[in-house]
């Protein structure tokens, strides 16, 4: 009976464990089911936000190829406004000289051109004029040079010398410059006539 006893004892509590088994296996299905739907859930989610990742990338990538071709078409804008400055400028001053340019013509008003040079020759002779009367002016006097010539003696004093002839240098530099500045617009002038041909 003994034997009998624990039998029974034995295979209810084996039943009981069966029993137990059976729900664990319900609940971690349930577990499992609950973690799979999740997990989908997690990759819709993922997906979505990659999805809205890629057309927000694309409408970036939009947005930046527009700024630049709007960027391109303000630097050519420019471009051309400048140009058609340098062009006004030069048809301004090749208007002075009696030439202008239009539709791949050049039409020479003979009068202006004329009076260009003339002007120019006035202006030159004048300067001329100018170095020629100052030089007259201070020509090379003893006293003022420093210099003292008698029969028998020459005295020179270093000091009035030294003065005198920086004085003298700096008069010959303006000269100078003045005669650049008109050979400059000369030049100039001529090489804008040269570029229009």
């Amino acid at each position: 009976m003994r034997y009998l006893l624990l039998t029974v004892i034995l295979v209810f509590s084996f039943s009981a464990c069966t029993d137990d088994s059976a729900q664990q296996e319900t609940y971690i299905k349930e577990i499992k089911q609950a973690a799979e739907a999740e997990k989908n859930t997690l990759r819709a989610e993922i997906q979505a936000k990659e999805s809205a990742l890629k057309k927000a990338q694309l409408e970036a990538k939009q947005a930046k190829e527009e700024l630049l071709a709007q960027k391109k078409l303000n630097i050519e804008i420019q471009k051309k406004k400048e140009i058609a400055q340098t062009i006004s400028h030069k048809e301004e001053k090749l208007s002075k000289l009696g030439i202008s340019i239009k539709e791949n013509k050049i039409t020479l008003d003979t009068t202006k051109t004329k009076d260009f040079f003339e002007n120019f020759a006035k202006k030159v002779s004048s300067k001329l004029e100018e170095v020629s009367q100052e030089l007259q002016q201070d020509s090379l006097t003893e006293d003022a040079a420093g210099i003292h010539i008698d029969k028998n003696n020459i005295n020179i004093d270093l000091n009035k010398t030294k003065d005198f002839l920086q004085e003298w240098g700096k008069k010959m530099q303006g000269f100078i410059k003045e005669f650049d500045n008109i050979t400059q617009e000369l030049n100039i002038e001529s090489e804008k006539i040269n570029n229009t041909k």
